[in-house]
């Protein structure tokens, strides 16, 4: 009996433990929501942004940033971090930075703690600034399909006084999407559909553009992840990217339909600025890894004291599709997108040039 006691007690120690070293997986995901940024001790009234997915310019807009990883540590530990880096230059020249870095605890197979720090960077018109700011959050974790885990959060940020920037605090809920990294890539047959070159995926992008205002100047930006109409809500519509989340749903054995969006609101000092970015495009698989796409564009505008607007466009793009990591595809693509003369936004006709990286993860 004492032995049979013993066993037993042997075999809830090594499934406890087991339990506890499952707690958390590699994982990288996406991220977006709501955030409520008040100046500390100005009196000033907060500024909002609803943001899929996150959207942030350093110091200078403290939010979220659209891009986690989650690496397990020990036990109910994981190292948790998000990361956005920028550099624009044309309307201004300005180089932005910010990371958090934190520890998540598991406090149940869902329910998680998180407290750590954060950093942000920014270097524009000879001026930089290095800001230091604390975090903390709770959130609860599901599972959405085999390869897609997403998670609900609730985060406070407390940035620090600096000589350039001053104190403030974010109050932020947000959704996030992501995937398992260790979990091995099938078989190419498995992963696109029966008689099909394309497979269902999701997918973000980040990377190069530039925007050339047609009789006008050039807007450079380098992001990751990409701004989409992220910069558009702050500067004006005509500084619109290409969408930063997209789908691939295949249609045929070549051609799949691929939708991209992304959306922003603002609201300050009783000022609201909202942008929907839209597309919709077929993409042909060519040869190996190589496709071509095309297709439409629509922005969604609507601002405080204005009426809703919408402005069209096309673009088209030439990519090349690999395996990335575990279970990720990546895509490298060279794109071009045309909007025309727009009255009712006030905005001449625009080009943009990007050249995107895109993150791939398989719906299965």
């Amino acid at each position: 009996m004492q032995r049979t006691f013993a066993l037993l007690a042997v075999l809830a120690t090594v499934a406890t433990s087991a339990h506890a070293q499952s707690a958390w997986q590699t994982e990288i995901g996406i991220q977006g929501g709501y955030t409520r940024a008040v100046s500390a001790g100005s009196g000033a009234g907060p500024t909002d942004i609803l943001s899929l997915p996150g959207f942030n310019l350093g110091p200078l807009l403290p939010f979220a940033s659209g891009i986690y990883a989650v690496i397990p540590w020990k036990n109910k530990i994981a190292i948790d971090a998000d990361v956005g880096v920028s550099q624009l230059t044309g309307v201004t020249s300005a180089t932005l930075f910010q990371l958090g870095l934190r520890g998540d605890y598991a406090l149940t197979p869902r329910i998680y703690g998180a407290a750590g720090g954060a950093l942000g960077y920014v270097n524009t018109s000879g001026t930089h600034e290095t800001q230091l700011g604390i975090q903390a959050a709770v959130g609860y974790r599901l599972g959405l399909s085999n390869t897609l885990k997403g998670r609900v959060e609730f985060r406070t940020t407390f940035w620090k006084n600096t000589q350039n920037v001053g104190p403030v605090d974010t109050y932020s809920l947000l959704f996030g999407v992501g995937t398992a990294t260790h979990r091995a890539a099938a078989p190419a047959a498995r992963r696109a559909r029966a008689g099909s070159l394309w497979s269902p995926t999701i997918g973000f992008s980040s990377g190069y553009a530039n925007v050339h205002a047609v009789g006008g100047g050039d807007v450079t930006v380098l992001a990751f992840p990409g701004f989409g109409a992220g910069l558009g809500t702050v500067l004006g519509p005509a500084l619109t990217l290409p969408p930063t989340m997209f789908a691939i749903l295949p249609i045929g054995n070549k051609i799949a339909i691929e939708p991209g969006v992304d959306v922003h609101r603002v609201q300050a000092s009783g000022t609201t600025a909202f942008l929907g970015n839209l597309s919709a495009r077929l993409d042909y698989a060519l040869h190996g890894g190589w496709y071509a796409a095309a297709g439409g564009n629509l922005n969604y505008v609507k601002s405080t004291g204005t009426s809703a607007a919408t402005r069209t466009g096309a673009n088209v793009g030439l990519g090349y599709r690999f395996p990335f990591w575990g279970p990720l595809g990546g895509r490298v693509e060279l794109n071009y997108t045309m909007f025309g003369k727009n009255t009712k936004l006030a905005t001449g006709p625009t080009n943009t040039v990007g050249l995107m990286f895109g993150a791939l993860v398989p719906l299965r």
